[in-house]
């Protein structure tokens, strides 16, 4: 009946963060009124401010891990390419289209092959052999890789990614390999940041497109551009 599926339509519209978490939802209704807007970024930058605070008391108390920091990345590169390049690979997948797979496929495995090879992705050493890689495996998920991503459950899906991104940024410059009970906390509130940033950021990317992820994304690493 027309009344029972508005109804339906409007409920899944007004599907919160929570209630999207607990079952996530591939198809939920985008919806960019400046109310659903607002009430996403504030999940995600008070779920942000309270970790980086946690994270903030104990590098005061000096019970942090030391850091390295890589002075090879310019300005530009952590402020918007690093953002842009993470979202593609974490985010921009969330909707399971056969040409988002594959433009995605394409640009991970460019990113795959620079790192396996040792070489940084804007260079031109082994560059054949990256983009023959690169299009070798866009052309398999194109005509038979994009349907058995999409058998797999979303849920599961969602969640792996999150989970992924959380598990890249562990790799992060940190120097000190002695293991303390401070170090362990931080460790503990890093991985929670980064993979609660992610979940809010996909849930962002479904309900608000994928412009709004990366504008989020780097607006959180502008303060460490600087």
């Amino acid at each position: 009946m027309p009344i029972t599926n508005s109804n339906s339509t409007s409920d899944n519209q007004r599907k919160g963060l929570l209630a999207f978490l607990r079952r996530p939802d591939e198809y939920v209704t985008q919806d960019n009124r400046p109310i659903s807007l607002l009430h996403t970024c504030l999940w995600y930058f008070s779920t942000s401010l309270i970790l980086v605070v946690g994270m903030a008391v104990l590098i005061t108390l000096d019970l942090s891990p030391a850091v390295n920091s890589d002075n090879s990345i310019p300005l530009w590169g952590v402020a918007f390419f690093l953002p842009v390049a993470e979202e593609l690979a974490f985010r921009l997948p969330l909707r399971r289209k056969r040409w988002i797979l594959t433009v995605w496929a394409g640009a991970i495995s460019y990113f795959l092959l620079s790192m396996a090879l040792g070489t940084k992705v804007y260079e031109a050493e082994y560059l054949p052999w990256r983009v023959a890689g690169c299009i070798a495996l866009t052309a398999g998920i194109w005509f038979s890789g994009w349907k058995w991503l999409r058998r797999i459950r979303f849920g599961w899906y969602f969640y792996l990614l999150a989970i992924a991104f959380g598990c890249a940024h562990l790799t992060n410059n940190f120097s000190d390999g002695c293991m303390t009970a401070g170090t362990a906390a931080f460790f503990i509130l890093y991985a929670v940041y980064q993979t609660l940033g992610g979940l809010i950021l996909g849930y962002a990317r479904l309900k608000h497109g994928f412009l709004l992820c990366v504008l989020l994304h780097i607006l959180t690493n502008l303060p460490a551009a600087f």
